[in-house]
């Protein structure tokens, strides 16, 4: 993993809503791994910001079902933008150098990670 992500054990200065989202993922959707990223892993989230997650999971579903199936789980009520690649496509992309996923490795909080 990136020197730069950081591991958050707990969510403290987190709402509620956003625990109840990973607690969701992992009872649901068994991902790998969840990473919240954007506003509210900086701390500069303001009133009505989406929550950004990326979750590595591993599946054979295509990208866009991948999306549905996490909304169908966590519900609507909440703006949020969620990203799943599977471990091999987060290995690919890492290799790549790929800028979106550079940004999400140096701003982004762990917030779940299996075992």
């Amino acid at each position: 993993m990136d020197k730069h992500l950081s591991k958050t054990d707990c969510f403290s200065g987190y709402p509620k809503e956003i625990s109840d989202i990973v607690s969701k993922l992992k009872e649901f959707y068994k991902p790998e791994m969840v990473i919240l990223f954007g506003s509210w892993a900086r701390g500069d989230y303001s009133e009505g910001s989406d929550v950004d997650f990326l979750i590595v999971k591993r599946t054979k579903r295509r990208p866009l079902w991948r999306r549905v199936d996490v909304r169908r789980i966590v519900g609507t009520d909440i703006p949020m933008d969620v990203v799943v690649y599977t471990p091999r496509e987060f290995e690919e992309l890492q290799k790549s150098g790929s800028a979106f996923l550079k940004d999400v490795l140096k701003e982004g909080k762990i917030l779940y990670e299996k075992g």
